[in-house]
């Protein structure tokens, strides 16, 4: 019997240590970086890419370029943290939406390229099926 408790009280002691190391793991309510890849990342990144077009007086479309660094928090909903280049496209913008920026090649011409720096911040609510721009900065 006096084993099976020395057991018990191991087995609690080795289970608390493991979860307070998980807890350690995850910031909560900090900033955590995220992979690119990540299927709630690039529906952020192509729906801040799609208000960042909308809202552009530019003729032409952009995209991302390259993805710098991604990171998440998580409050009453998730927020998308997205430091990205992006670069103007040959595709001009249309009344509607351009659905497959993927395809639009980046201008090649000088005087028509452009790149800039961008950070966007994205809040996701997916519950309650709701994500805005909060954040638009671009340099």
């Amino acid at each position: 019997m006096a084993l099976l408790r020395w057991l018990l009280v191991c087995s609690i002691i080795l289970l608390s240590c493991i979860c307070k190391q998980a807890l350690l793991d995850i910031p909560i309510g900090g900033r955590r970086d995220a992979s690119p890849n990540d299927p709630g990342v690039h529906q952020a990144l192509q729906f801040a890419m799609n208000e960042y077009n909308r809202g552009s007086n530019d003729a032409f479309s952009s995209r991302v370029s390259e993805v710098v660094r991604v990171r998440t928090q998580i409050v009453s909903g998730l927020k998308y943290y997205l430091n990205v280049k992006i670069g103007r496209t040959v595709c001009r913008k249309e009344r509607k939406e351009v659905t497959d920026l993927e395809n639009c090649a980046f201008h090649e011409q000088p005087k028509l390229a452009k790149t800039m720096t961008c950070n966007f911040v994205v809040y996701s609510i997916p519950w309650m099926n709701s994500i805005s721009l909060t954040s638009n900065e671009c340099t």
